[in-house]
Order: C-alpha cells, then sequence, then structure tokens
C-alpha cells in the first residue's frame, strides 16, 4: 500500500491519534505516551505504511523532544533545585557511572563487542530522557523534591554521556585526544552556559517589557529563543537537548507559573510537539526484525535487562541515601529509566563510523519502547500515590479565595489581572473577579458599554487559564463606594486596585479613592503601582513596621510575599528590627511556600528604612504593609514612604497591603503588658499667645511645658519639627500631634497648646487650631512609643470632645476635657 501523500489527510490522522490517546487512556490502563508511540508503529513505513517518516514529522519530533527538555527546565522549582543541587548532582553521578560501567563489563561479555562499542552502547543506559515528565507534570509533582533531583541529575548525565559519545567516536575516527579537544569542548559548553544564564535573561526582560503577548507575540519569541540555544548545543559537542534545557532554566524566573504566557507554552508542548515526537519515535520501530533472527531477541533481552538494573540499583541507591520513600523512589527510578534522545543520538553515530550495527539499532528501538512502558508506569503508579499524599495533608485554610480586581484601564488591568493570578493559592478554590465601576450619570449606558470592552479583554488575557473568571460591570455614585460595595457582595478577601497618588484639587477636596477607600472596604487592600511586567522583578523587599507583629494579617502577609516569589522566581528580603524580630523571622520563617529568604535584622526601625532605600533597584518589588488610619495600630512611620519611592524610584513596582477591616465586634487593640494599658501621658495645658508661626508655637508649646529643661527641649524642638514637616498625625480635622523620643523622664508627657497660629503651618493647607506634643523617655522600646501613640491619638477621636477642646478659653479648661478623654 503506498502511504498517504496529501499534507492535510496527513496532519489530520495525527491530530486524531494525538486526540485519541489521552481518551483511551485511562479506559485501557495504558500511558498516553504509550500509546501514541504504537500508533507510530502501527502506521509507519513498517507497520501499515500509511504515514511517512518525512521531514515533516522528523522537524516536528526534533522540536518535540528539545521542547520536552526545555518544559522540564521551565517547570523545575529552581529554589528547590538549588536546595538540593548536592543531591541532584550526586545522583547524576551514581545514575551515570552505575551503568556506564556494569554496563560496558555486560555487553562486553555478554554480546561479544569491542571495548569501544561496548562503551558506547553502555553509555545510552547512562542517559535518559525524560519522556515520563509530562506524567509527573500532569499530576502536580514536578516540583516535588523526587522530581526536582532527577530532572538536575539528567544534566548531569546526559551531558556525561554524550561526552562518552563524542570522546569514543573521534577517537575511533583518529582524532586525538590532545589538550585541544578538551579544551574546545570546554569552550563550547562554558559558552552555551553564558549565553543561556546571562544572555537569555537580558534579552527576555527588554522583550518582555517592550512587547506584551497579544498576538502569541512572547510565545514566538520564547519557542525561537528555545530552539536557538538548542541550535548552539552543536558548537559544545552536544545534543540540542542540552540547550533546550538551559532555555527553559533561563526563562524559568520570567515566566510565573500562573501566567497566561505559561498556560500557553505548556499547551502548545502538551498538545503538539511532545505527541508528534512520540510518534516519529513508534515509526522507527520494526516488528519484522523481530521474527527474523534470535540474535536480535538476545542483543534486546540484554540491553533491556542491563538498563532496567543499572537503572533500579542507581534509583534505590539514591532512595536510600536521600531518605526518600517508595514511591518517591519509584518516581525518581521511572524519570530515569526512559531511553531515546541520547540513545538515538548514540545508536545512530555509531552505525555512521562502523562501531555498531543494526542488531544493535533494532535492540536501542526495542529498550527505548520497554524502557518507556516501564517508566511511564512507575510514574504513573506512584506518582499518583504521591498526589494523594499531597492532597490529604491537612491545609491551614479550606475556605474559598476570592480575589477582586478593580479595572480602569486596559494597562492597569493587564498587569493586575496578572497579579491576581500570582496571589491565587493552589490549594484553595475560589476566583478572580475583575470589576468596572461606572459613574452615575447621563452617558452611563455608552460608559457600561466600555466597561464591558474592558472586561472583555480582561478575559481574552486570560482564556489560556484555568482560573474561574466572573467580570462584573458596577453602576455607582463614586468608584471608591462602588468597589466597596462590590467586594461587599462578593465577599472578597482581597481587593486590587491601582495606586493612584492623585494630587488633584478634588482629592485634596473630598479625599482621593485610595484614601476613601483603605477606610471603607472591607476586604484587605492592595494598591497596585506596577509599571513594568512583574516577571522582570529579581526581589520582593518586605520592610516590617513597628507594631507588625500585632497585624491581623502577618502570616497571610508572608504567605502573599513567598507566594510571589515563587511565581516570579525572586528572592524575598525582609526587613526586622527590635524586640519583635525573633518572633517575626520565625514566622516568617515558616509560611509557605518555601523561597529564597533573606532576612536583615535592625536595632531600629530607622535603620531599616535606610536599608530598605539602600536595597532598592530597578528590578526590586517593594511590598509595604500598611494600617488604616482608625485602626489603633496605625502609626504615621509608613504613610509617606510610597511617595517617597515614587518620587526616588519612578520605575520601580510597589504594593501598598492593608489588613481587612475587622469585623463587627472584633477589635484592633494592642496587646501590651497591663502596666501600660491605662498609661496615658501626663498632661500639660496652655492657651497658646494667638498669631505665633509653626515653629515659634513648637517652642512656646515646650518651654511652657517644661521649663528649666532647655537640653530635653533642644532635644524635643528638632524632633517635633521634623515630625511637624514630614509626618504630623492629623488625629481630626484642626488637632494636630506631634511626637519625640528623648529624655530621661519616668512617664510619657502630652503638651497641648490651644490658640490662633500663623498660616502657613509648614506645607499644611490650613494651621492646626489645637496643637498636641507627645514626648516618652528613652527609655521606652519604640513598640511602646508607638503604642502610646495610638492611645493618644485614638482618645483625640471623640468628635464632641475634639470641637469642645478647639473652644477651650483656659488651661483649666483643656485640662479638664482632657481629663474626660481618659475616662
Amino acid at each position: 500500500m503506498d502511504p498517504i501523500s496529501n499534507s492535510i489527510l496527513i496532519f489530520t490522522i495525527i491530530s486524531l491519534l494525538i486526540l485519541a490517546a489521552p481518551l483511551l487512556s485511562p479506559k485501557i490502563k495504558i500511558p498516553d505516551i504509550v500509546l501514541l508511540m504504537a500508533a507510530g508503529a502501527a502506521l509507519g513505513p513498517h507497520g501499515l505504511h500509511l504515514l511517512q517518516r518525512n521531514s515533516a514529522i522528523t522537524l516536528f519530533g526534533e522540536v518535540g523532544l528539545v521542547y520536552i527538555m526545555f518544559l522540564s527546565g521551565l517547570e523545575i522549582d529552581l529554589y528547590e533545585f538549588m536546595r538540593t543541587r548536592k543531591r541532584s548532582i550526586g545522583f547524576g553521578l551514581i545514575t551515570f557511572l552505575i551503568p556506564q560501567v556494569l554496563g560496558t563489563l555486560g555487553v562486553y561479555y555478554a554480546l561479544d563487542l569491542s571495548w569501544p562499542a561496548s562503551i558506547l552502547v553502555a553509555s545510552m543506559f547512562a542517559s535518559h530522557t525524560l519522556l515520563s515528565y509530562p506524567i509527573a507534570s500532569r499530576l502536580g509533582i514536578h516540583r516535588s523534591e523526587a522530581v526536582t533531583v532527577a530532572v538536575g541529575a539528567t544534566i548531569i548525565t546526559n551531558v556525561l554521556a554524550l561526552l562518552v559519545l563524542a570522546v569514543v567516536v573521534d577517537s575511533a575516527g583518529g582524532t586525538p585526544m590532545d589538550f585541544l579537544f578538551w579544551l574546545r569542548i570546554a569552550a563550547g559548553m562554558a559558552i552555551l552556559v553564558i549565553a543561556s544564564w546571562w544572555g537569555i535573561p537580558k534579552l527576555a526582560r527588554w522583550f518582555f517589557q517592550n512587547v506584551t503577548e497579544s498576538g502569541g507575540s512572547q510565545f514566538m519569541f520564547v519557542l525561537a529563543v528555545t530552539c536557538a540555544c538548542a541550535y548552539l548545543s552543536n558548537y559544545a559537542r552536544m545534543e540540542p537537548i542540552i540547550g533546550a534545557f538551559l532555555a527553559g532554566a533561563a526563562f524559568n524566573r520570567l515566566i510565573p507559573e500562573r501566567s497566561p504566557l505559561m498556560s500557553r507554552l505548556v499547551f502548545a508542548g502538551n498538545t503538539l510537539f511532545i505527541p508528534f515526537f512520540l510518534i516519529s519515535v513508534g515509526m522507527l520501530v520494526d516488528p519484522s526484525a523481530l521474527t527474523g533472527s534470535l540474535d536480535v531477541w538476545k542483543v534486546i533481552g540484554v540491553m533491556v535487562g542491563l538498563v532496567i538494573a543499572t537503572k533500579g540499583l542507581a534509583a534505590w541507591i539514591g532512595g536510600k541515601l536521600f531518605s526518600y520513600s517508595r514511591n518517591e523512589t519509584g518516581v525518581v527510578f521511572g524519570l530515569s529509566v526512559v531511553q531515546a534522545a541520547a540513545t538515538l543520538a548514540a545508536v545512530l553515530v555509531g552505525l555512521r563510523v562502523e562501531l555498531l550495527t543494526s542488531d544493535i539499532l533494532n535492540g536501542a528501538i526495542g529498550m527505548i519502547l520497554v524502557t518507556v512502558l516501564v517508566g511511564a508506569g512507575f510514574v504513573e503508579r506512584c506518582g499518583r500515590k504521591m498526589a494523594l499524599k499531597q492532597l490529604t495533608q491537612p491545609e491551614t485554610e479550606s475556605k474559598e479565595q476570592r480575589i477582586l480586581i478593580s479595572v480602569a484601564n486596559p494597562f492597569s488591568a493587564a498587569r493586575l489581572m496578572e497579579l491576581g493570578l500570582f496571589l491565587r493559592s493552589p490549594t484553595h478554590a475560589g476566583a478572580l473577579y475583575p470589576t468596572t465601576i461606572v459613574r452615575q450619570q447621563n452617558q452611563t449606558s455608552d460608559a457600561v458599554s466600555k466597561g464591558e470592552e474592558l472586561l472583555a479583554k480582561c478575559l481574552a488575557q486570560t482564556e489560556t487559564t484555568e482560573e474561574r473568571i466572573l467580570p462584573n460591570v458596577r453602576v455607582d455614585l463614586n468608584p471608591a463606594d462602588g468597589i466597596a460595595r462590590a467586594a461587599e457582595d462578593v465577599r472578597a478577601d482581597v481587593v486590587l486596585t491601582g495606586w493612584g497618588g492623585e494630587h488633584t484639587a478634588n482629592a485634596r477636596i473630598f479625599g482621593s479613592v485610595n484614601r476613601k477607600l483603605s477606610e471603607t472596604c472591607p476586604s484587605r487592600l492592595f494598591l497596585c503601582r506596577i509599571l513594568t511586567p512583574l516577571n522582570n522583578d529579581k526581589r520582593i523587599l518586605l520592610p516590617c513596621p513597628p507594631l507588625a507583629e500585632y497585624r491581623s494579617d502577618v502570616d497571610l502577609l508572608f504567605s502573599d510575599a513567598k507566594r510571589l516569589c515563587k511565581q516570579l522566581g525572586a528572592e524575598l528580603t525582609v526587613y526586622l528590627h527590635g524586640a519583635a524580630a525573633d518572633k517575626l523571622e520565625e514566622a516568617v520563617t515558616k509560611a509557605l511556600p518555601k523561597c529564597p529568604l533573606t532576612v536583615r535584622r535592625d536595632d531600629t526601625w530607622s535603620a531599616s528604612r535606610v536599608k530598605l532605600f539602600q536595597d532598592i533597584r530597578k528590578d526590586s518589588l517593594v511590598l509595604l504593609p500598611q494600617e488604616r488610619k482608625n485602626s489603633t495600630l496605625w502609626t504615621p512611620t509608613l504613610d509617606r514612604i510610597p511617595e517617597l519611592i515614587a518620587a526616588k524610584y519612578p520605575e520601580v513596582n510597589f504594593l501598598v497591603v492593608f489588613p481587612a477591616l475587622p469585623r463587627l465586634g472584633e477589635s484592633t487593640v494592642l496587646s501590651v503588658p497591663p502596666q501600660e494599658q491605662n498609661d496615658f501621658p501626663e498632661t500639660h495645658a496652655l492657651r497658646l499667645t494667638d498669631n505665633l508661626d509653626a515653629e515659634a508655637a513648637i517652642l512656646h508649646l515646650l518651654r511652657s511645658g517644661m521649663p528649666n529643661e532647655e537640653e530635653l527641649i533642644s532635644n524635643c524642638y528638632q524632633q517635633l519639627l521634623t515630625s511637624a514637616r514630614h509626618h504630623p498625625v492629623e488625629v481630626c480635622k484642626g488637632i494636630l500631634l506631634l511626637h519625640a523620643h528623648a529624655g530621661n523622664h519616668k512617664k510619657p508627657i502630652l503638651l497641648t497648646g490651644v490658640g490662633q497660629i500663623q498660616h502657613p503651618f509648614f506645607e499644611r493647607e490650613s494651621p492646626p487650631r489645637v496643637l498636641l506634643a507627645l514626648i516618652t523617655p528613652l527609655g521606652y522600646e519604640a513598640s511602646q512609643h508607638l503604642h502610646t501613640l495610638a492611645t493618644v491619638a485614638e482618645c483625640f477621636r471623640n468628635r464632641e470632645a475634639a470641637s469642645r477642646l478647639q473652644h477651650a478659653d483656659t488651661s483649666e479648661d483643656i485640662l479638664h476635657i482632657l481629663a474626660g478623654l481618659q475616662s
């Protein structure tokens, strides 16, 4: 029968095979990769001869092999790989040396080959191909330590096996094994590694920053770079699979696991390129060779027996050394026993230089078929048990995770949707809720239509992901109220919105959208300034301000930071200070998932803040914990940091994170020692002389409240000036609270002055009517100072008392009102 020549019909048949294999696999209990190879053998040139192994199928097949190694490098957990790199190197050497040494001896004595031929055949046993890796990926165990070690060992053993191939073939061809021979190989590998690990990230960051994924341009860029890197492997006398793995590892930190680009890459590989490779390998099988001579069966038996025995022995030794369970050892064996890429390369090169015979070729094909079946079976069976064990482990939380994303324009919408995908926990059900708020006005219907168009673009961006996306358009009087009501309606855990940094007249008069949201949004709130693609960020910086240990969401904050690091392949740096550093370091270390972590400790918050600004780079993402102003944990220390970062580092991404509002009946009061709970400062009050300027009013307040304390006054004056200029606390309209940490007095002092102060009061639009100066002694820790500050600020939120205080005429009236506030 003549083979089919119509290209459309050929592609249709192959598409049907790719479609049928995963559908039949669970019903007949045979892995789909084995079914695809069997289909290739049945329909190929040695079977029914319906399909030819022509250049098109060979092309897709070679790309599929490259793609397997690319995906294994792309999906490997680099943090786990670096943590277990010694184990990867150790197992790589074990799984190379045992098959290479024992295989050489076995082939030499059992098949009566020459020593060079025996060494070459044994190098086939020593290498392995990750054909079973897609099964591990499908089962969700591809980031486990056992799989990571096996994948890392693949590079070690394949490089060594291909090096054996190069040495044997060149020596057989008369090439001298001199210094230049080894120098060429070493130089080629060095160039390949440098081009992959230095060149690809530089080029990719530039490309991802300037080109969006619309139209699949990023996908084609990754595919082109991977194939180019695979081709460069030839100059290092290595197979393309080595370059493909290095390219995947180089892209690992740049393509987040839950991004649309990752979904496209995995989809293309698992549904097109890899199945083509499996079918093309099946076409090499010649069933008629098995009926011709018993020698072929002997060769197949020896080769299959040796590879299974030696790879099994290596996996058993590795499992014992690393204390792996039976299932983990089984998965390692299943991944490392499969032969394909390096085996085909070695046997074809050996035939070309006449070191090997056609019987060895048939034996190699038979070995590939058997090892694929054995490896796939072990990974499927043992990997499924590993996955079930992971699923049955208790979770800290089982509720749904609902993330509401406020979208207002296409640029911010794309970045916020991406952040929402990264924050989604894989262990929790839930959904993303992209929401557009339309102001209620005359042109409402047109605005709703535009909002629906914007949400349609959000859906198009995430269509390749498996997340539930539930878009919504809401009509409300203003964006802040609309977002807060939407968060209540969908019971959102997290709300993501853009960081406006508004400085318009409306924002100054009525308050910015973000300020209103920080007061009314019931959910955890992320104000996001994302100017560059998140996958360009190499480090996440998380400063822990004073009293951070009392935040209601401190554990969630650490988990979110580490989850972002995991997705972005970034390193987390946490800045701690003071007595709470030990407690916070323990919490961040225990938080999951694991990621590269650096903890920087200082004595004071000021020192931590200085280090934070010193560490900020263009590729940093800053995570800024903030408190709501009606919380007793609120302090002015972080209020201006976002604006300072925005001004000093205009291209740096940052997220300002607010905890959820306390539910009815809950409180955010600090847990403090009993002796401090009612420790209201010692109060001094006076009527300020009218029409004093700002500096004179502060100095008058100090000298009246602390007479004959010139040194203390001098120290406090400078601190109060700094507080007035940079972080004054407006406890309510007309009342301004300044604070200083100085002196050796036993108890905090609160100086209260009421009067008409001249305009302007530094950069404020109007001067305060009441000026408060809190002075805590140096014996107080920073947390005690800030607790006292929060306590005083909370007392003055009594609107009736605040109004009476602003109209007090005498110091006695002021003291009487202050006494009422303390009760």
